[in-house]
């Protein structure tokens, strides 16, 4: 291969990625897709029904809280859904990564109540 066919390959990939990062990854839709998002621009989730959108691939459980302006975190219990599995727990320092398959959303109960 020559170095002129190199390079437009690797432009034709940059222009690939550059595309993919221009969106915003739904992370409940691709969770129903059974799909992996994407690197791109930002992920949409939904914590307690309402939409959010980040532009980090990772999130701890505190930041979570804090931009559905559930305050102070420490006063709630954050879970993740997964699609096929029950709720997992979030710690508040935890990092949870938006890419991995199957999240579908975050529920977040004030610590006095209790989930049923």
């Amino acid at each position: 291969m020559t170095k002129e066919v190199e390079d437009d390959d690797l432009s034709v990939a940059e222009a690939i990625r550059e595309e993919i990062r221009e969106e915003i990854a739904d992370l409940e839709e691709y969770s129903r897709q059974g799909k992996e998002p994407p690197h791109c621009r930002g992920y949409r989730f939904k914590v307690n029904g309402n939409p959010f959108v980040v532009s980090e691939r990772f999130i701890t459980g505190r930041e979570v809280l804090e931009l559905a302006g559930l305050r102070p975190p420490k006063d709630y219990t954050l879970r993740v859904k997964v699609v096929g599995q029950k709720p997992e727990k979030v710690g508040l320092d935890e990092k949870v990564d938006l890419r991995k398959p199957g999240i579908e959303k975050f529920k977040a109960l004030p610590r006095d109540q209790t989930e049923g």
